[in-house]
């Protein structure tokens, strides 16, 4: 699918002449930029890997299912503080560079320097700018990028770690870019980092963590009315209830009903 570019060059041009803080992030796709955080994230994903070898097995399926040659935003369900570890690494493996959509409270100290090496994109919330980060996210995905979104923005707290709430974001960036977005889901975590617990337990052995790329989800038939709030809140319910199915299959279980019906609030 495509649509027409619209990102954000005024405001990206605003905040390259100044009227940022000193020292806050702005992350660059042009090709040398992406070429260094490339060399950054082959160091990091090595390391990331060992470390996860040590509690899991890593199973990838699907990875095909990321189109090729164009900006794509994967979608990925949230329920375990590692699986930002397992997603990134799915998505590295399979040969792109993953480029998160993270709060920017994580940009500082050593951690930050490592997200800023790696191309992450700052979520400023609750600020002035708490716009740019789609703006930048668009920039990305006009790049040829790969831009990974947690739609809920947070985890799932439900008690059967199914979905939750799924804001709007994710949506509004397929609707005004017309990039691919392939769903993610994945499981076994929670046997590898229970609910509430701070230290993975290793089980590097006999335990398999599974991540799942899914097909990329359909919306042309929104696309003629993609500024109505009506498609856009019609997206993200479809997607919510693609994820939940694809974390009902990986775990074995009957998809609740409420994941069945296409309409809000339904």
């Amino acid at each position: 699918m495509s649509g027409p570019d619209r990102v954000g060059k005024d405001r990206a041009e605003k905040d390259r002449g100044g009227k940022r803080s000193p020292g806050e992030h702005i992350v660059s796709f042009e090709p040398k930029d992406v070429a260094s955080q490339r060399v950054v994230a082959f160091g990091v994903a090595t390391t990331a890997y060992g470390l996860f070898r040590l509690t899991s097995k890593m199973r990838i399926e699907n990875a095909q299912a990321l189109p090729e040659g164009t900006g794509t935003i994967v979608a990925a369900y949230h329920a375990n503080h590692l699986d930002p570890i397992l997603v990134g690494l799915a998505v590295w493996r399979s040969g792109r560079l993953p480029h998160f959509l993270a709060k920017s409270t994580l940009f500082s100290g050593a951690l930050g320097i490592v997200l800023k090496g790696l191309g992450q994109i700052p979520v400023l919330r609750a600020s002035a700018q708490a716009g740019d980060s789609l703006e930048y996210a668009k920039e990305a995905l006009r790049k040829g990028e790969t831009v990974v979104i947690y739609p809920e923005g947070t985890l799932t707290k439900d008690e059967h770690f199914w979905p939750q709430h799924f804001k709007s974001g994710t949506a509004r960036l397929a609707l005004e870019t017309g990039a691919p977005i392939v769903p993610v889901a994945h499981w076994g975590l929670e046997n590898v980092k229970p609910r509430g617990t701070l230290i993975p337990r290793p089980r590097p052995l006999t335990h398999i963590s599974v991540v799942r790329f899914g097909e990329p989800l359909g919306y042309a038939d929104l696309w003629e009315h993609r500024g109505e709030k009506s498609s856009m809140t019609t997206l993200t319910k479809r997607l919510t209830n693609t994820i939940a199915g694809m974390v009902a299959d990986l775990s074995g279980r009957e998809l609740p009903e409420r994941f069945r019906t296409e309409e809000a609030g339904s």
